[in-house]
């Protein structure tokens, strides 16, 4: 059995296809977001939005603000960046309707870097196979003989070579890039959910609390 999966392990095959998929989509995204989408990707396999971690910050925080109020109170920033925005921003004002614009632009950010993501693999999806198909033409061009050496056995080469890049250009498509894609977004779909859940509970537990609507804090943390 291990031999004959091992007839399905081309490097070269391999690597025209990834890396021509690679080189293409850097040249149709570009290099800044090609990075953006496989940090998403690999947000998709760890990490990520911690729902638990950000609640306990925002309790802290509304136990700090109910007892001490906005102006003086000054708990850590939860570690989730909208979020701490959101909490920086009532510390900074005060006010209830400066929270709904963070919200906004915040929910925007978040949405255009996920679709940017997908739309990257989607494409890489798209192009490998493109490349599947044109290691299938070099492969093609492999079938003249080398002097000194078997025909059978050029041919035998460069026939394997055509049939496993067209392989590879599929299976790069079907199992890598478009379920990355699809990953990206019901990840993201989900984190933006529990964050809304997050910033509700935690508008609605300072509802009470002291806020006048014209203090500015004169320095708080950034929010990374």
């Amino acid at each position: 059995m291990p031999s004959q999966f091992s007839v399905l392990f081309d490097p070269g095959a391999l690597a025209i296809v990834a890396s021509g998929t690679v080189l293409a989509t850097v040249a149709r995204c570009g290099w800044r977001e090609f990075g953006g989408a496989l940090r998403m990707a690999a947000g998709t396999l760890g990490g990520g939005f911690s729902p638990e971690a950000n609640r306990k910050a925002l309790a802290v925080a509304i136990s700090a603000i109910q007892r001490n109020g906005p102006r003086r109170a000054d708990p850590p920033l939860p570690p989730d960046r909208a979020l701490g925005l959101l909490l920086e921003t009532y510390l900074r004002r005060g006010a209830h309707d400066a929270l709904a614009p963070v919200r906004r632009a915040e929910r925007a950010l978040a949405e255009a870097r996920r679709i940017n993501a997908a739309q990257v693999f989607a494409c890489a999806g798209e192009l490998a196979p493109v490349f599947g198909l044109i290691g299938t033409l070099y492969g093609l061009t492999q079938l003249a003989p080398v002097a000194g050496g078997s025909a059978a056995a050029a041919i035998m080469g460069a026939v394997s070579t055509a049939v496993l890049t067209s392989l590879y250009g599929a299976l790069i498509a079907h199992l890598v890039c478009f379920p990355l894609a699809s990953a990206i977004e019901r990840r993201g779909r989900a984190e933006e959910q529990a964050r809304d859940a997050l910033a509700d509970w935690f508008i609605a537990g300072i509802g009470g609390a002291p806020s006048p609507p014209h203090e500015r804090r004169a320095h708080l943390r950034g929010v990374a």
